[in-house]
């Protein structure tokens, strides 16, 4: 929304069709800093070790090239996109990492959701972002994902391997959980004629999970699933928890959630209702299920 087929000197990103305003957001290894200086670029580009049993790989599998060659690829593409204008490489509009106060300040970022692979290049275009979204108010889930490559969510089939890619389910169940939550207070604070997103101005930190393969022999004995449940369970709990009463009673924003890649609607539901009445919150939470698979992947 707001984005122009003619460039993005054109565009206005904080424009939606019909005076809609964003009521969260999700992210799947997102590239927010296309000057790509970030030292991940370096110390998570993939790699061969040799020994005496054959070799063994790390890094992120989907950039195989020198990690030279892959910032040249990289800055090559960022350019391309950008047009002629290279001052663009830094503006928070093309380059979120770039964003500060003047962007971010102020209360009223939406929810956001980042499912991000612990060794991918891009590892620290989610981090870096996510952490100064929450630090100007925004509520942030931060999912990293052990040994994960970029967009690792799109291989949830397995790879053609025939089994499942277990992260990259859990991914998507999170996901579907995050729309449910947000969809559900964003449709209270329509109810009761609040503000959404939540005017937050109080700083913070993302809520971040790092995730491994608990499928694994032996990682039952360490981090058993029933904690892996409960942590999930407790994903997004603050959701809508700072919902602020509106400035007029005819200037409440219409609201639209946006996925910023693949979304998928999962099992789980928790939901956090507050209304504002007589300046007194009233708050609801059910359980969630365990959450095994999602049920559609679009």
């Amino acid at each position: 929304g707001g984005w122009n087929p003619y460039g993005i000197d054109t565009s206005v990103p904080n424009e939606l069709p019909n005076g809609k305003m964003l009521a969260g957001a999700i992210f799947f290894s997102p590239w927010t800093n296309l000057r790509c200086d970030s030292p991940d670029y370096y110390f998570n580009s993939f790699a061969r070790i040799v020994g005496a049993d054959g070799g063994v790989y790390t890094g992120d599998l989907m950039f195989r090239g020198h990690p030279y060659q892959n910032l040249d690829q990289f800055t090559a593409n960022a350019e391309s996109y950008v047009g002629t204008n290279s001052s663009l490489l830094t503006d928070p509009v093309a380059s979120p990492f770039f964003a500060g106060e003047r962007e971010l300040g102020g209360g009223g970022l939406p929810p956001m959701h980042f499912s991000v692979g612990g060794s991918e290049s891009i590892l620290g275009d989610s981090l870096i972002f996510a952490q100064k979204a929450a630090l100007y108010g925004a509520d942030i889930q931060l999912d990293v994902h052990v040994g994960m490559w970029h967009d690792f969510p799109m291989y949830s089939e397995g790879c053609g391997h025939g089994a499942e890619l277990w992260q990259a389910i859990r991914s998507l169940n999170k996901t579907g959980m995050f729309i449910k939550k947000v969809a559900a207070a964003r449709r209270v604070a329509s109810d009761f004629g609040l503000l959404w997103p939540p005017a937050k101005f109080h700083p913070g930190t993302p809520q971040t999970s790092y995730v491994y393969d608990l499928t694994r022999d032996g990682t039952e004995q360490w981090f058993p699933k029933a904690l892996d449940t409960a942590t999930i369970q407790m994903s997004y709990i603050d959701i809508g928890l700072s919902v602020a009463p509106p400035a007029s009673a005819s200037s409440g924003p219409s609201v639209v959630v946006v996925a910023a890649a693949s979304s998928v609607l999962g099992a789980a539901l928790m939901l956090a209702m507050q209304a504002l009445a007589a300046r007194a919150w009233v708050r609801r939470s059910p359980e969630v299920p365990e959450v095994k698979r999602p049920l559609l992947i679009a």
